[in-house]
Parts: C-alpha cells; structure tokens; sequence
C-alpha cells in the first residue's frame, strides 16, 4: 500500500513539473528563427530589404571554403556580409527551400542556428551565428558548405 501511495505521489509530482514546463518556442526563439528566414528569403527573393533586416552589414562575415586561383589549394575565404549580400540582386527562378535542423541560445545574447538549405543544383548547410545588440537580432558570422546536386 505504502509503494502504491508513493508511485501516486511521484506521478503527481511529475505532472505538476511538466505542466510548468516552459515551451522551446519562446519569444527569443521565434525571433531567431524569424531572422534566418529572413536571411534566406531575402536571398531568395533577391530582397535587400530582408537581408539588411538578417545581416549585421555593419560586423558581419561570410566565411567560405574556396580554392586558391595560384596555388589550387583549399582556402578560407572571408567576405562581409555588406558585400555577400549584394550577390542577391534578383529573385531566383528556382524553386529554394530550407529547414532549420537546430538552434542553440546563450543568455538571449547569442545564437547558433543550423539551417539546411537546398535549391535545384546545390545542398547547403548553413552555421549562422547571431548576437542580439539594440534589441534587434542579426547575423554576424554565416558559415557554410556546398555540394553540387548534379556531380
């Protein structure tokens, strides 16, 4: 009887935590989630607008893996996000679609958002990182890999 009292106990105990439980989904994540979509359709839609609103053109960076025209090597190649976002001119004709795999908030200060993005010829996978300076979220550092659909 005494366990049987005591499983009740734990069970009520354990409901009581859960209903309490805070969603993943808070206001900090939406605005994050909110600012990659904003990065991607801006890029998609060719939108200066949206990218402004994404990018930190002010501190940010792309950071790519490219190859060295002298010497064929594999290189990092750093360009800021001012400039990268001047690559998205127009809306694309293709059909783009990205999903977001993981986003991890430190202190609603910073951010890390892993985003899988593909269009018709190219899978990407995006590591974009975000700080949160005069309330606004903005991307300071996209990094990323790209693999060729069609090789």
């Amino acid at each position: 009887m005494k366990l049987f009292l005591m499983a009740i106990a734990v069970c009520t105990i354990a409901t009581s935590t859960l209903s309490k439980a805070e969603s993943v989904t808070g206001k900090e994540y939406q605005a994050v989630v909110e600012t990659a979509y904003s990065y991607f359709n801006g890029a998609a839609k060719g939108d200066q607008t949206l990218l402004s609103k994404a990018f930190d053109q002010e501190f940010g960076h792309v950071k790519m893996i490219s190859h060295s025209n002298e010497t064929g090597k594999e290189v990092i190649k750093t360009v800021p996000l001012k400039e990268f976002s001047g690559y998205f001119k127009q809306a694309t004709k293709d059909k783009w679609e990205a999903n977001i795999l993981s986003v991890d908030i430190v202190d609603d200060k910073m951010a890390m958002v892993k985003l899988d993005f593909h269009t018709p010829k190219t899978h990407y996978i995006d590591y974009l990182v975000m700080y949160k300076r005069q309330n606004e979220w903005r991307i300071i550092n996209k990094t990323f890999i790209a693999k060729n659909k069609l090789e």
